[in-house]
């Protein structure tokens, strides 16, 4: 399985400039602790026809694994299969998909902080931790189309989302509380407090967070959200995707659950430069969008700007050519296949783009 530790990452998933996958799982992990079963976390699905897996060789551009030729921070790292993956901070991250219409990249990522316990509720060694902590430095930022998701006992997460790390005041506050009323708890699918929480992520355009634990004590007298046998973990994740793999309204033993979590699916979204249009426009005579006829628009969160095909257009404003005149149909049903790129206009360096 793919990992988000210093340069260790498994083969590419799916999917070059389309949409978002909806209702992909879980990443299964080759050890669990005691009483933990594989069955109960949801596999990765089948990748949909015609889509292909995301490597060094399609990734769509702005991102690229040449260097001299790609925009800083959207350069690829090529792994031994040509995976393409992400360097942020200290780790790597293989990239799932990436959806230039959205202004998206779809990452596998560990849990930002996981603990487990052994049978006499000892933390074990570590099991597995390296999601992102902070984007400061990079074209991306936390998406709000995922969810922050609270996996243990008897214990409220608070995260605190920043524009920027040390800024002394939050953009926005996420926070939800988990419990385990019995003994020998049962969890169900639906994450919504027995022993799994999802806080959700009000809005886009955070670079850093602060995440913080409080105990809770439940009727039992338990409160310092350790269970024998189990995993405590916090971790973004897809907000479409879910936790368990659970049908309906099964429920599963809690400690059969609660397993260690290796990678995850998590959306962060990115931005070129770090103003809008017009300023950035105003420091170059070069079309800022790669294909000239393109249209720069303003990134939702407020810092640097995104490219756009022209009305008519359909295809990656970022590549040469790549925006293609879109099919109109001939009234027989069959449409007119015929695509045609309009002129191409020359673009900044990525140097000069940089400095924007």
């Amino acid at each position: 399985m793919p990992r988000g530790r210093n340069r260790r990452s498994a083969a590419a998933a799916a999917a070059d400039a389309v949409a978002r996958p909806l209702a992909l799982a879980l990443a299964l992990v080759s050890t669990l602790p005691r009483a933990a079963h594989s069955q109960d976390l949801a596999p990765p699905p089948l990748r949909p026809p015609g889509l292909r897996a995301t490597t060094c060789d399609n990734v769509p551009e702005p991102f690229g694994s040449r260097r001299n030729e790609t925009l800083p921070g959207f350069v690829v790292i090529c792994g031994p299969n040509r995976e393409a993956m992400l360097s942020i901070g200290e780790h790597e991250y293989r990239i799932d998909s990436v959806s230039v219409q959205g202004s998206y990249v779809v990452i596998f990522a560990e849990p930002i902080t996981q603990v487990c316990y052994d049978g006499k509720g000892k933390p074990t060694p570590d099991t597995g931790t390296g999601g992102p902590k902070s984007l400061d430095g990079t074209p991306f930022t936390f998406s709000k189309s995922n969810k922050l998701v609270n996996f243990g006992c008897n214990r409220t997460l608070v995260a605190n989302f920043f524009n920027l790390p040390g800024d002394p005041i939050p953009l926005y506050t996420a926070s939800c509380t988990t419990t385990c009323y019995t003994p020998n708890p049962n969890i169900s699918r639906s994450c919504i407090g027995e022993a799994c929480c999802e806080a959700s992520m009000d809005l886009n355009g955070a670079k850093a967070f602060s995440l913080s634990f409080e105990g809770t004590t439940t009727a039992n007298g338990t409160g310092d959200g350790e269970e024998d046998g189990t995993c405590s973990a916090a971790f973004f994740l897809d907000k479409d995707e879910p936790v368990f793999n659970f049908s309906g309204d099964e429920v599963r033993p809690l400690k059969k659950a609660l397993s260690p979590q290796r990678a995850r699916r998590m959306i962060l979204d990115w931005a070129i430069g770090s103003t809008t249009c017009d300023r950035a426009q105003s420091y170059t005579f070069d079309s800022l969008c790669k294909y000239g006829y393109g249209t720069c628009v303003d990134a939702p969160s407020g810092a640097g700007y995104l490219c756009k095909c022209p009305d008519g257009y359909d295809g990656n404003p970022y590549d040469r050519d790549g925006c293609q005149e879109r099919v109109v149909s001939q009234g027989d049903g069959r449409g007119d296949r015929r695509r045609q790129p309009k002129p191409h206009r020359h673009s900044p360096s990525p140097a000069a783009v940089a400095t924007i």
